[in-house]
């Protein structure tokens, strides 16, 4: 009798101990693997249930965008073109231009003297070389000559610049771009 006790203990208590598992592991979780051969299960409370609902891709949209022109000069606020004199009434210079773009561009510039500089019956003669340039870029010259300049007329400028005077900025040259492509008028993405 205490052998069929003892076997009926132990059978219920193998038996809890199952019923355990299915809710209860060993680590104190809710929810168990339970293996019966080569397949599993897996038993818990809906509302304990370690599932979680995961994003999943429904349509992939391409993302497009205008890039427009970018020129750049580059060191731009550093440049400065030094006229020398070439001749008793004649200035010439010259400053190397580098620029960046992503556009083919069409290059031009422009001479505007100070108004308080007073040059006499002068002419001048601005350009640009070469006058185009492909992208990604490269380096330009820009250069200006004044000629028949009434250095008289310099001393006597309402600045008052002085006989002798290194440096003087008397204008300045505006270095103009566009880009060398056929427009494109209406489009874009938006």
């Amino acid at each position: 009798m205490l052998k069929k006790s003892v076997f009926v203990l132990t059978v219920a208590l193998l038996t809890v101990g199952a019923y355990a598992r299915d809710f209860v592991t060993p680590a104190g979780d809710t929810v168990d693997w339970e293996y019966d051969g080569s397949n599993s299960e897996r038993k818990a409370e809906s509302w304990n249930w370690p599932a979680t609902y995961d994003m999943k891709d429904i349509c992939v949209i391409p993302v497009r965008m205008d890039v427009g022109f970018w020129i750049k000069v580059n060191g731009c606020k550093d440049l400065k073109l030094d006229l020398k004199q070439v001749q008793i009434h004649k200035y010439s210079g010259s400053v190397d231009v580098s620029i960046t773009c992503n556009v083919n561009i069409a290059l031009s510039v422009s001479w505007s003297k100070s108004s308080d500089i007073d040059l006499g019956g002068y002419s001048s003669s601005a350009s640009v070389s070469p006058s185009t340039l492909d992208a990604p870029g490269g380096t330009v010259t820009v250069s200006l000559t004044l000629s028949d300049v009434d250095l008289q007329s310099i001393v006597k400028s309402t600045r008052g610049v002085a006989a002798g005077q290194n440096c003087v900025q008397v204008g300045t040259i505006t270095l103009r771009v566009r880009p060398n492509v056929k427009p494109a008028l209406a489009g874009g993405c938006g």
